[in-house]
């Protein structure tokens, strides 16, 4: 390179170009320090600017899946509270129905103080069920979970559903009908007037009907004692043709006959036993699923998932019943991940007083007798089951995929967000040092541009 040309000073303009370049990367570095950025526009990092919005995608998302999670939790806590206070109030009605089944709260007073109690929870049950709200969303009044609107009447009289029944139409289909417990007396009479045989006493199904007497009773005093009766037994009795013949008045193989006496009066002085039977089913539900049916009691088909149907006295005969209910599948759901299949569903079915039990509804309770506060104890025993179930449900719901899942995406977000920091955010560090050389180049290459300016000075000397 020639110090004796002047129109062009490249060794000036070598300086100029490697002072220009080290401006540019000390403004690139001052601004990555002064922003924390490494990746400011697309030309930084074309590639990692894609992941890295990605990636921002991803976290800012994770961020509302995580409010939607807690907001679930919270939803069913809402529910399960409520459902906690629907539990106390059936334990309160258990106890009063208890209260009413002794036959020494045997005055009308008494009754009626007891059945406004059981009313008056009742009417706090619908309200609660009416009422438990999550942002608007009503949780207990059955459409946040499947129900069943009853078609046929005639055939059935209730039905209760889980999550487990297909949605459309239902058939029933009876393949074993329930019967009451049934008895023959073995002694045999000329007439219900004719006197007892013997001097001997009854008991029925642990109750005491009395004693009786040839000298004082005929057959129709040992009928008309074991009527009496009847509300605590659930055994009735009538003449027939030239016995007495016992019949339960509920169905099923829970409701037996158990006979003794002491002398023979109307069994031949041994003991009488019999039960009845319970009826089976198969339903096909509206997604042409079905279910076994064999699990209930009396005129309730049950399957394993607790769908319970009850059937009337119509309806209990060995055939099928078509379109006896259309089911409606309701639940509450939860976008708990990123895409469209990441959800949580649960189901809450209707806490109504109208919904509860299964052989009967607590809505209809009445402990006024004896009969009605014994029957009444099956029932609300039903009804606790299911809310406590339903409880449990919600429970393991919450435990098991919301609070989990939270945690689960708590996890990730950390990791996306530290994978997002790698590729967008500036290494302080290694910036500084960065900085620290170029600002040291700018320095050095403005100096000996000054110094490349200054040597075209020395051509004068060759001119003078």
């Amino acid at each position: 390179m020639s110090l004796t040309r002047i129109n062009q000073n490249v060794m000036a303009l070598n300086a100029q170009r490697n002072l220009n370049l080290n401006t540019g990367r000390v403004a690139q570095s001052m601004e990555r320090l002064s922003s924390g950025l490494r990746i400011n526009r697309a030309a930084d990092d074309p590639s990692g600017l894609v992941l890295s919005e990605s990636l921002r995608v991803d976290v800012s998302g994770l961020d509302v899946v995580q409010q939607n999670v807690t907001e679930g939790i919270n939803l069913v806590k809402t529910a399960e509270g409520a459902l906690q206070e629907v539990n106390s109030l059936l334990r309160q009605m258990n106890d009063l129905a208890l209260d009413a089944a002794s036959t020494s709260n045997n005055t009308a007073d008494t009754r009626e103080s007891l059945q406004n109690q059981v009313e008056s929870a009742i009417t706090t049950i619908n309200a609660i069920a009416a009422n438990t709200k999550y942002s608007g969303i009503s949780l207990l009044d059955g459409s946040a979970g499947t129900s069943a609107n009853l078609l046929d009447t005639t055939n059935i009289a209730a039905i209760q559903l889980t999550s487990t029944a297909g949605a459309g139409y239902a058939d029933v289909q009876v393949t074993a009908v329930a019967t009451k417990a049934a008895h023959a007396g073995t002694t045999t009479y000329a007439s219900a007037a004719t006197a007892v045989d013997n001097d001997g006493a009854i008991t029925i199904n642990g109750v005491s009907v009395g004693s009786f007497t040839a000298a004082a009773n005929d057959v129709q005093d040992v009928i008309d004692a074991i009527n009496l009766v009847s509300d605590e037994t659930g055994v009735s009795a009538a003449w027939d043709t030239d016995h007495v013949a016992l019949a339960q008045t509920s169905y099923g193989s829970g409701n037996g006959i158990v006979l003794t006496e002491t002398a023979d009066v109307i069994n031949g002085g041994v003991a009488g036993e019999a039960w009845g039977t319970d009826a089976a089913g198969i339903v096909t539900w509206g997604d042409a699923t079905t279910s076994t049916m064999s699990q209930g009691s009396g005129l309730t088909l049950e399957d394993s998932s607790g769908n319970a149907i009850t059937l009337t006295t119509a309806g209990n005969t060995v055939t099928t019943h078509d379109d006896v209910a259309y089911v409606t599948q309701g639940s509450v759901s939860f976008q708990v991940g990123l895409t469209s299949s990441e959800t949580s569903s649960v189901s809450i079915s209707s806490m109504q007083a109208a919904d509860l039990g299964t052989t009967g509804s607590i809505a209809n309770l009445d402990i006024s007798t004896v009969a009605g506060a014994q029957s009444a104890l099956t029932v609300l025993s039903e009804a606790i089951n299911e809310v406590s179930m339903l409880r449990s449900s919600l429970g393991a719901f919450q435990t098991n995929e919301l609070e989990s899942q939270g945690r689960s995406l708590a996890v990730t977000r950390e990791n996306l967000a530290a994978s997002e920091s790698a590729i967008r955010d500036t290494d302080f560090g290694a910036e500084m040092a960065e900085f620290s050389t170029s600002q040291i180049l700018v320095q050095s290459a403005t100096s000996f541009l000054a110094q490349a300016n200054n040597l075209p000075q020395n051509i004068l000397s060759l001119i003078r």
